[in-house]
């Protein structure tokens, strides 16, 4: 019933902005992609590095050494900033699972094999983070952080601590990185996009986390994170605040569990099903006992038995990810909600 991966072929998104090359900077760059390309891969792989405007071609700069995996590279002559290297790496990607990379970071040995048994494993995750060692340019001794893993654990994380994936971790399904379209380039998310883009999948899709610290993230002063951090903040508690105002922390995996079980389609499914309904804001039909789970996970949304629009077939909501029986039913409608 889930939408399988048609394979695990990996593309490896790392956007990468350099104004002045440096020989530290270059080291960093080619320990990044060393990391990257020994990892073992179960299917082909590429290096996708988007140069955003980099004072001398980022190609250029790691010219002359033989990869174990390609290198394939876009670039733009002017610096547009890191949510739209992002989205037009996820444009530009081939493969259907797609990673992450920054410039700075390195990846520990077997992240990517780890990951891949945990997709493999479960049909219905559709991303995989691990944990993450911080390493101090200044000297300081390192540092690990561990998010737990589970669907309840990430969100509890989500809504008490912060974002719950080190976001050059993760291992995830491209169509749905499709599905919820990309980064926001919302200026209400600026500087923590990748957190907005978490709370939202999270909150429809099934993920996972390795309690190991493969990923070796580079504190430094001249971040992003660093040079944003007011900005970051502000927007983070915004996020934050909209999310806990859901109360859907400790409902959404057992509820929408039970709307694949009303159904008979997989996780995922139901997934993309009421991420489609909440965003789409649109009527369907199906079995009433359905109608509770959905009121219990979209408590943004108005959702009720007397549609005021056409009714949408519940194949044609999921689309690609797959057909279904029609099981006939009452008319479902999602409106947004007054305030």
């Amino acid at each position: 019933m889930t939408s399988p991966l048609r394979s695990l072929d990996i593309s490896v998104l790392m956007p990468v902005y350099i104004r002045e090359p440096t020989r530290k900077i270059i080291d960093l760059l080619d320990r990044a992609v060393e990391s990257v390309a020994e990892q073992k891969y179960p299917g082909e792989a590429e290096i996708l590095i988007v140069d955003d405007g980099s004072s001398t071609p980022v190609q250029e700069l790691l010219a002359g050494h033989e990869r174990r995996i390609p290198l394939r590279f876009v670039r733009y002559v002017r610096n547009n900033g890191l949510v739209y290297a992002l989205n037009a790496g996820l444009n530009a990607a081939r493969y259907g699972l797609i990673a992450r990379m920054d410039a700075d970071d390195c990846w520990a040995a077997h992240k990517i094999e780890q990951q891949i048994d945990r997709l493999v494993a479960d049909p219905d995750l559709t991303v995989v983070g691990t944990g993450m060692r911080r390493v101090f340019e200044d000297g300081s001794p390192t540092e690990d952080h561990i998010r737990p893993d589970g669907w309840s654990p990430l969100l509890k994380f989500f809504v008490d601590c912060g974002c719950p994936f080190p976001h050059a971790s993760i291992l995830a399904r491209s169509d749905i990185y499709r599905l919820l379209g990309g980064y926001s380039h919302s200026e209400r998310v600026s500087h923590c996009e990748d957190y907005a883009l978490w709370g939202i999948w999270l909150r429809f899709f099934k993920p996972a986390m390795i309690e190991l610290p493969l990923h070796i993230y580079t504190v430094s002063a001249d971040s992003v994170s660093s040079r944003h951090l007011a900005q970051q903040q502000k927007a983070t508690g915004r996020i934050n605040s909209a999310f806990a105002s859901l109360r859907v922390v400790d409902t959404v995996p057992d509820e929408m569990s039970s709307l694949a079980d009303i159904l008979g389609i997989s996780l995922l499914q139901a997934g993309v099903l009421c991420y489609r309904l909440w965003h789409l804001k649109i009527a369907t039909c199906l079995p009433e006992a359905a109608l509770a789970p959905l009121q219990k996970m979209l408590t943004d949304r108005d959702v009720a038995s007397s549609p005021s629009g056409g009714i949408v077939a519940v194949s044609r909501i999921l689309g690609a990810f797959g057909s279904v029986e029609d099981r006939g039913g009452v008319p479902i409608q999602v409106r947004p909600r007054l305030t």
